[in-house]
């Protein structure tokens, strides 16, 4: 199986995942074969990736760190929370972001919330989220397929996704582990009382517009905190997710000191990050990243494998970095690649697995030559050969 982008399928082709659409509902099952036809909607309804089976990747499997019930399951009640809460802003007027806050702390706000039957779900479900996590040491990389118009939803799935396999890495407790997820879940809830327009603008913010979009991470505080069902802790994750190590983050500049804090997550210091919003914040930038916007293209997974292994230290806590290195591989399996240096130098092909213990140098099937024409597969250990050097397409 492989990953390809929608604007390199083409009819004929082979669907190796199902796709599901807005409300989660099946429209493509596994092993339906892509007509121009098929191609032209998932387009049109804002699919950039999908997954493509054929016999030369047959035997490449691509493990999915959660199941799609599961992800379904977790995906329609964050998806409901946040309708359930906007139905209840509509009629809201407030144009500052005091006015905001205010209205946020209102009980017709703050009860829908906290007794709406979504919200209620969501808390009941995480159990059975983290039953699927449990099972899992390593990422062999985030094999969802994101659409434009779900994307906060499926964003925070992934986020919990990456968040938790480093938490479990780190052998957190289950205790700490549903904090963590509660607040992932809800990590941008805060961004229901931004105006959508600007959250999807297709060019470059300004400073002003900046600013209205940094206040999503107070807003979503205001709303969880002080619920049981939430916790301190959970609450504080979406309110410090864009702090940064080095204080030059936001909404309050706190900084972090680098070090893992494997004690209770709690917030003990004004000043300083708590270390369930450290890790969050490495989820959220590398999914994010990874993931097309509709500013802007996703970024291959190599380089922003490359870009949270250098802001260790300054963006992000340096010891939960190289811990994050340890369960995300640079070169996901499925991906397609490029030979940038050695004997195959320009063929293509596809990530085929990835060990442990050599989470930089996958083993590679090569599939076209330098001119892009298919070749009988050739496969290639890294982890043996140093002469090789790879690049995400």
């Amino acid at each position: 199986m492989i990953k390809k982008h929608i604007n390199s399928v083409s009819p004929g082709m082979v669907l190796g995942k199902p796709i599901y659409g807005e409300n989660y509902e099946v429209l493509l099952k596994k092993g339906v074969e892509l007509s121009q036809g098929y191609i032209d909607r998932l387009k049109a309804r804002g699919y950039a990736c999908i997954y493509i089976e054929d016999k030369d990747t047959e035997d490449i499997v691509i493990k999915d760190t959660i199941s799609d019930k599961i992800r379904l399951m977790a995906t329609k009640d964050i998806l409901k929370t946040y309708k359930v809460t906007q139905a209840a802003i509509a009629d809201i007027e407030a144009d500052t972001s005091e006015s905001v806050i205010r209205s946020i702390n209102t009980p017709k706000v703050k009860r829908t919330f906290q007794e709406s039957q979504a919200f209620k779900q969501l808390v009941e479900d995480i159990d059975s989220f983290l039953e699927e996590i449990m099972g899992q040491d390593i990422l062999s990389g985030l094999n969802s397929i994101k659409t434009v118009d779900n994307y906060t939803f499926e964003h925070s799935i992934d986020a919990a996704i990456i968040s938790l396999i480093i938490a479990r890495r780190l052998y957190l407790d289950k205790k700490k582990l549903k904090q963590i997820a509660i607040g992932e879940f809800l990590h941008d809830i805060g961004k229901i009382f931004i105006d959508v327009k600007l959250l999807n603008k297709p060019g470059k913010l300004t400073n002003e517009e900046f600013d209205k979009i940094k206040q999503h991470t107070s807003f979503g505080y205001e709303l969880l905190k002080d619920i049981d069902a939430i916790g301190y802790v959970s609450a504080h994750i979406p309110y410090q997710h864009h702090e940064r190590q080095d204080g030059k983050g936001y909404p309050r500049g706190l900084a972090g000191n680098n070090k893992l804090d494997k004690g209770e997550i709690t917030y003990v210091e004004h000043d300083k990050m708590i270390m369930g919003a450290e890790i969050a914040a490495v989820a959220d930038v590398y999914d994010a990243c990874i993931s097309d916007r509709p500013y802007r293209k996703g970024m291959p997974p190599d380089l922003v494998y490359d870009l949270i292994k250098n802001g260790a230290g300054t963006q992000f806590n340096e010891e939960l970095v190289n811990c994050f290195l340890t369960v995300m591989p640079k070169y996901p399996v499925g991906s397609e690649i490029k030979v940038v240096r050695g004997m195959y130098k320009d063929f293509t092909g596809v990530v085929a697995s990835v060990e442990i213990s050599q989470m930089t140098r996958p083993k590679v099937k090569l599939l076209c030559d330098n001119k892009q024409g298919k070749i009988k597969p050739v496969e290639i250990d890294l982890k043996s050969d140093a002469s090789f050097e790879i690049q995400c397409i």
